[in-house]
């Protein structure tokens, strides 16, 4: 597990991330204004497969993109007489395959983000704005987190992504998405 966290930990952070601020912007509006029935299983399921989807896409782009970029930068330092051969070595593969790995734990991760604080609202029918709580606390623990990793100040980081998550909420009850 913590050879997990140390090699695709950017890919564990965006899908918790993603998953938490895509749950906020989509269900906020459902949750504050008591629609007519509860946050369900299927919903949450649909809610949590979508954003794990999009976020698996989006991951997979952006950081195969990246890490080919960096191949192509390698390239010219090293003043190769040919550009993208790299790529298409045993590096350019193997960038490919740690890019799939990554989103198969950035989707993991986001689906998991985007599940926990709907199954809290399944479980309290009557108080749905939990889930808008839970969410929150799970960016103040991220943040935490962050910080700790990176040696920040845990203040900021969480306050950055609650800000975020309020932001984020505030446009999902505007838009009520769901």
């Amino acid at each position: 597990m913590k050879k997990l966290i140390k090699e695709q930990l950017f890919a564990l952070l965006l899908g918790l991330i993603d998953g938490i601020l895509t749950v906020l912007v989509l269900a906020t509006g459902h949750v504050l204004k008591q629609g007519e029935t509860p946050i369900t299983l299927s919903l949450s399921l649909k809610v949590a497969f979508a954003t794990a989807v999009s976020g698996a896409c989006i991951y997979f782009f952006s950081e195969y993109s990246r890490q080919r970029h960096r191949l192509i930068h390698a390239e010219k330092q090293l003043n190769l007489a040919t550009h993208g051969k790299l790529a298409t070595t045993h590096l350019g593969r193997q960038i490919f395959k740690e890019t799939l790995w990554g989103v198969v734990v950035s989707s993991i991760f986001n689906f998991a983000g985007a599940m926990l604080p709907l199954s809290v609202a399944m479980m309290f029918p009557q108080m749905q704005w939990i889930a808008i709580l839970i969410a929150l606390l799970m960016l103040v623990l991220l943040g935490v987190g962050i910080a700790s990793l990176v040696y920040g100040n845990a203040v900021a980081w969480s306050l950055s992504l609650v800000l975020a998550g309020v932001f984020v909420a505030f446009i999902g009850y505007k838009l009520n998405v769901v």
